[in-house]
Protein backbone atom coordinates (compact mmCIF):
# COMPACT_ATOMS: atom_id res chain seq x y z
CA UNK A 1 0.00 0.00 0.00
CA UNK A 2 2.18 3.13 -0.43
CA UNK A 3 1.72 3.17 3.43
CA UNK A 4 0.38 -0.48 4.21
CA UNK A 5 -2.52 0.41 5.66
CA UNK A 6 -3.92 -2.86 4.25
CA UNK A 7 -0.69 -4.98 5.11
CA UNK A 8 -1.43 -8.23 6.97
CA UNK A 9 2.16 -7.72 8.38
CA UNK A 10 0.40 -5.27 10.45
CA UNK A 11 0.16 -1.17 10.33
CA UNK A 12 2.24 -0.83 13.56
CA UNK A 13 5.08 -2.20 12.13
CA UNK A 14 5.08 -1.84 8.75
CA UNK A 15 3.76 1.51 8.08
CA UNK A 16 7.36 2.66 9.46
CA UNK A 17 9.00 0.55 7.02
CA UNK A 18 7.15 0.89 3.94
CA UNK A 19 5.93 4.13 3.48
CA UNK A 20 8.74 5.60 0.70
CA UNK A 21 9.39 1.47 -0.50
CA UNK A 22 7.98 -0.67 -2.36
CA UNK A 23 8.61 -4.34 -1.91
CA UNK A 24 8.39 -6.57 -4.29
CA UNK A 25 5.13 -8.37 -5.03
CA UNK A 26 4.78 -12.18 -5.49
CA UNK A 27 2.52 -14.49 -6.74
CA UNK A 28 -0.11 -15.10 -3.66
CA UNK A 29 1.15 -18.95 -3.77
CA UNK A 30 4.80 -17.98 -3.52
CA UNK A 31 3.86 -15.07 -0.83
CA UNK A 32 1.81 -17.39 1.21
CA UNK A 33 3.72 -20.30 1.34
CA UNK A 34 6.82 -18.12 2.79
CA UNK A 35 3.95 -16.37 5.01
CA UNK A 36 3.37 -19.44 7.02
CA UNK A 37 6.49 -19.18 9.14
CA UNK A 38 4.80 -15.59 10.92
CA UNK A 39 1.18 -15.96 9.74
CA UNK A 40 0.34 -15.91 13.87
CA UNK A 41 2.03 -13.43 14.44
CA UNK A 42 -0.57 -10.82 13.99
CA UNK A 43 -0.48 -8.86 17.50
CA UNK A 44 0.03 -5.19 15.67
CA UNK A 45 -1.87 -6.27 12.58
CA UNK A 46 -4.52 -3.41 12.11
CA UNK A 47 -6.30 -4.86 9.43
CA UNK A 48 -7.01 -8.50 10.78
CA UNK A 49 -8.13 -6.71 13.86
CA UNK A 50 -10.79 -4.56 11.88
CA UNK A 51 -11.98 -7.63 10.26
CA UNK A 52 -12.22 -9.77 12.86
CA UNK A 53 -14.23 -6.84 14.66
CA UNK A 54 -16.65 -6.90 11.88
CA UNK A 55 -17.06 -10.54 11.17
CA UNK A 56 -17.26 -11.91 14.64
CA UNK A 57 -20.99 -10.37 15.52
CA UNK A 58 -21.95 -11.82 12.36
CA UNK A 59 -20.91 -15.21 13.20
CA UNK A 60 -22.39 -15.13 16.27
CA UNK A 61 -25.69 -13.41 15.23
CA UNK A 62 -26.11 -16.27 12.19
CA UNK A 63 -24.17 -19.79 12.82
CA UNK A 64 -25.96 -22.15 15.02
CA UNK A 65 -25.29 -25.17 17.06
CA UNK A 66 -24.63 -28.61 14.93
CA UNK A 67 -24.00 -27.38 11.51
CA UNK A 68 -22.01 -28.01 8.63
CA UNK A 69 -19.12 -25.64 8.33
CA UNK A 70 -16.70 -24.70 5.32
CA UNK A 71 -13.70 -22.28 6.29
CA UNK A 72 -12.62 -21.42 2.55
CA UNK A 73 -8.94 -19.49 2.75
CA UNK A 74 -8.68 -20.96 6.65
CA UNK A 75 -4.74 -20.04 6.21
CA UNK A 76 -3.47 -21.06 9.53
CA UNK A 77 -6.92 -21.12 11.28
CA UNK A 78 -7.91 -17.94 12.79
CA UNK A 79 -11.75 -18.32 12.92
CA UNK A 80 -11.15 -22.12 13.60
CA UNK A 81 -11.61 -21.45 17.77
CA UNK A 82 -14.67 -19.29 17.21
CA UNK A 83 -16.28 -22.01 14.73
CA UNK A 84 -15.86 -25.08 17.23
CA UNK A 85 -17.91 -23.33 19.83
CA UNK A 86 -20.76 -24.01 17.67
CA UNK A 87 -20.20 -27.40 18.01
CA UNK A 88 -20.18 -28.23 14.60
CA UNK A 89 -21.46 -31.50 13.13
CA UNK A 90 -18.58 -31.07 10.03
CA UNK A 91 -15.75 -28.48 10.02
CA UNK A 92 -13.21 -28.57 6.69
CA UNK A 93 -10.83 -26.25 6.39
CA UNK A 94 -9.12 -25.38 3.20
CA UNK A 95 -6.49 -23.66 2.09
CA UNK A 96 -4.32 -23.53 -1.22
CA UNK A 97 -0.94 -22.96 0.55
CA UNK A 98 0.69 -26.79 1.52
CA UNK A 99 2.35 -24.77 5.05
CA UNK A 100 -0.32 -22.88 5.84
CA UNK A 101 -2.47 -26.19 6.11
CA UNK A 102 0.51 -27.79 7.59
CA UNK A 103 0.69 -25.27 10.67
CA UNK A 104 -3.19 -25.63 11.31
CA UNK A 105 -2.49 -29.90 11.65
CA UNK A 106 0.07 -29.10 14.01
CA UNK A 107 -2.67 -26.71 16.35
CA UNK A 108 -5.92 -29.27 16.15
CA UNK A 109 -6.87 -30.73 19.35
CA UNK A 110 -7.24 -34.46 19.69
CA UNK A 111 -11.24 -33.74 20.44
CA UNK A 112 -11.47 -31.31 17.12
CA UNK A 113 -13.96 -32.55 14.51
CA UNK A 114 -11.68 -30.03 11.83
CA UNK A 115 -10.67 -31.79 8.74
CA UNK A 116 -7.64 -29.29 6.91
CA UNK A 117 -7.45 -30.13 3.36
CA UNK A 118 -5.34 -28.60 0.65
CA UNK A 119 -7.30 -26.99 -1.97
CA UNK A 120 -8.30 -23.88 -3.97
CA UNK A 121 -11.48 -21.92 -3.77
CA UNK A 122 -11.99 -22.08 -8.10
CA UNK A 123 -11.90 -25.75 -8.05
CA UNK A 124 -12.92 -27.63 -4.24
CA UNK A 125 -12.93 -30.73 -4.01
CA UNK A 126 -16.04 -31.02 -2.67
CA UNK A 127 -19.84 -32.30 -2.64
CA UNK A 128 -22.50 -29.81 -4.09
CA UNK A 129 -24.86 -28.59 -1.08
CA UNK A 130 -22.49 -29.54 1.42
CA UNK A 131 -22.79 -27.20 3.85
CA UNK A 132 -25.00 -25.06 6.12
CA UNK A 133 -22.47 -22.41 6.62
CA UNK A 134 -19.45 -20.78 4.79
CA UNK A 135 -16.37 -18.73 5.91
CA UNK A 136 -14.24 -16.78 3.18
CA UNK A 137 -12.05 -14.09 4.71
CA UNK A 138 -9.72 -12.50 2.92
CA UNK A 139 -8.88 -14.62 -0.08
CA UNK A 140 -11.23 -13.18 -2.93
CA UNK A 141 -9.03 -10.23 -3.67
CA UNK A 142 -6.17 -13.06 -4.58
CA UNK A 143 -7.94 -14.86 -6.90
CA UNK A 144 -8.31 -13.33 -10.55
CA UNK A 145 -11.05 -15.42 -11.37
CA UNK A 146 -13.53 -14.33 -8.81
CA UNK A 147 -16.86 -15.71 -10.38
CA UNK A 148 -15.46 -18.64 -10.96
CA UNK A 149 -14.69 -18.89 -7.14
CA UNK A 150 -17.64 -17.42 -5.84
CA UNK A 151 -20.33 -20.39 -7.62
CA UNK A 152 -18.10 -22.48 -6.42
CA UNK A 153 -18.53 -21.78 -2.78
CA UNK A 154 -22.37 -21.26 -4.06
CA UNK A 155 -22.20 -24.66 -5.26
CA UNK A 156 -20.94 -26.49 -1.94
CA UNK A 157 -23.74 -24.03 0.34
CA UNK A 158 -26.86 -25.75 1.08
CA UNK A 159 -29.77 -23.66 -0.63
CA UNK A 160 -31.16 -21.50 2.53
CA UNK A 161 -27.31 -21.67 3.99
CA UNK A 162 -25.76 -18.63 5.16
CA UNK A 163 -22.13 -17.03 3.92
CA UNK A 164 -19.81 -14.66 5.28
CA UNK A 165 -17.24 -12.97 2.67
CA UNK A 166 -15.06 -10.15 4.07
CA UNK A 167 -12.23 -8.88 1.17
CA UNK A 168 -9.86 -6.16 0.91
CA UNK A 169 -11.49 -3.32 -0.02
CA UNK A 170 -11.04 -2.33 -3.63
CA UNK A 171 -10.58 1.66 -2.88
CA UNK A 172 -7.26 0.42 -1.38
CA UNK A 173 -6.05 -0.40 -5.29
CA UNK A 174 -6.58 3.67 -5.92
CA UNK A 175 -4.30 4.53 -3.24
CA UNK A 176 -1.53 1.87 -3.83
CA UNK A 177 -2.22 -0.25 -0.67
CA UNK A 178 -0.33 -3.86 -0.55
CA UNK A 179 -0.37 -6.89 1.25
CA UNK A 180 3.27 -6.52 2.47
CA UNK A 181 4.91 -9.01 5.16
CA UNK A 182 8.32 -9.83 6.16
CA UNK A 183 9.90 -12.41 5.35
CA UNK A 184 11.27 -14.68 8.50
CA UNK A 185 14.87 -14.86 8.87
CA UNK A 186 15.87 -12.78 6.33
CA UNK A 187 18.22 -10.07 6.10
CA UNK A 188 17.06 -6.45 7.04
CA UNK A 189 17.60 -5.07 3.57
CA UNK A 190 15.23 -7.42 1.52
CA UNK A 191 13.19 -8.64 4.98
CA UNK A 192 9.66 -7.34 3.09
CA UNK A 193 7.22 -8.75 0.10
CA UNK A 194 3.71 -8.54 -1.18
CA UNK A 195 1.25 -10.79 -2.15
CA UNK A 196 -0.23 -9.90 -5.43
CA UNK A 197 -4.23 -8.78 -5.04
CA UNK A 198 -6.85 -7.88 -7.49
CA UNK A 199 -9.36 -5.03 -8.22
CA UNK A 200 -12.53 -6.61 -7.68
CA UNK A 201 -15.10 -3.44 -7.65
CA UNK A 202 -18.92 -3.84 -5.29
CA UNK A 203 -20.19 -4.24 -9.09
CA UNK A 204 -17.87 -6.93 -9.50
CA UNK A 205 -18.98 -8.95 -6.35
CA UNK A 206 -22.89 -8.30 -6.59
CA UNK A 207 -22.60 -9.45 -10.55
CA UNK A 208 -20.50 -12.45 -9.13
CA UNK A 209 -23.18 -13.11 -6.15
CA UNK A 210 -26.36 -12.33 -8.48
CA UNK A 211 -24.83 -15.25 -11.09
CA UNK A 212 -24.39 -17.63 -8.22
CA UNK A 213 -27.82 -17.36 -7.11
CA UNK A 214 -26.71 -15.56 -4.00
CA UNK A 215 -28.26 -12.43 -1.49
CA UNK A 216 -26.86 -10.29 0.04
CA UNK A 217 -28.35 -9.24 3.20
CA UNK A 218 -26.01 -7.03 4.79
CA UNK A 219 -22.55 -5.19 3.60
CA UNK A 220 -20.38 -3.43 6.27
CA UNK A 221 -17.36 -1.17 5.18
CA UNK A 222 -14.96 -1.08 7.89
CA UNK A 223 -13.34 2.20 8.29
CA UNK A 224 -10.26 3.81 9.68
CA UNK A 225 -11.10 4.93 12.91
CA UNK A 226 -11.10 4.69 16.78
CA UNK A 227 -10.85 1.28 17.47
CA UNK A 228 -7.45 1.15 14.83
CA UNK A 229 -5.97 4.24 16.10
CA UNK A 230 -3.35 2.99 19.10
CA UNK A 231 -2.12 0.76 15.83
CA UNK A 232 -1.03 4.00 14.32
CA UNK A 233 0.22 5.98 17.79
CA UNK A 234 2.34 2.40 18.23
CA UNK A 235 3.92 3.43 15.11
CA UNK A 236 4.00 7.16 15.77
CA UNK A 237 1.96 7.69 12.56
CA UNK A 238 -0.63 9.91 14.04
CA UNK A 239 -0.55 12.14 11.11
CA UNK A 240 -1.36 9.02 8.60
CA UNK A 241 -4.27 8.31 11.21
CA UNK A 242 -5.90 11.65 10.60
CA UNK A 243 -5.16 11.85 6.96
CA UNK A 244 -6.78 8.59 6.40
CA UNK A 245 -9.24 8.86 9.06
CA UNK A 246 -13.12 7.30 7.30
CA UNK A 247 -11.31 6.06 4.69
CA UNK A 248 -12.45 2.42 4.12
CA UNK A 249 -10.24 -0.80 4.89
CA UNK A 250 -12.82 -3.41 4.03
CA UNK A 251 -15.52 -5.32 2.24
CA UNK A 252 -17.96 -7.62 4.26
CA UNK A 253 -20.39 -9.65 3.36
CA UNK A 254 -23.58 -11.42 5.03
CA UNK A 255 -25.17 -13.65 2.51
CA UNK A 256 -27.77 -16.21 2.07
CA UNK A 257 -28.22 -18.66 -0.74
CA UNK A 258 -31.27 -18.38 -2.52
Amino acid sequence: MMQRLGSFKGLATSVKKIVTQTPPTLDPFEAYQLWADTYDNTGDNALLFAEFSAVRPLIGSSLRNGKSILDAGCGTGRYSDLLQRSQPRTHVAIDFAPKMIEKLRSKILPESSIFPEIARLEQLPLKDETFDFVLCTLVLGHVVELNRAVAELSRVLLSGGTMIISCFHPYGTLLGWDRSFRLHNASKRNSWVSAKYYRHLHSDYFSAFQTAHLKVVKMLEPVIGEPIKPFYDRAGRLDLYERFKGYPLLLVFLILKQ
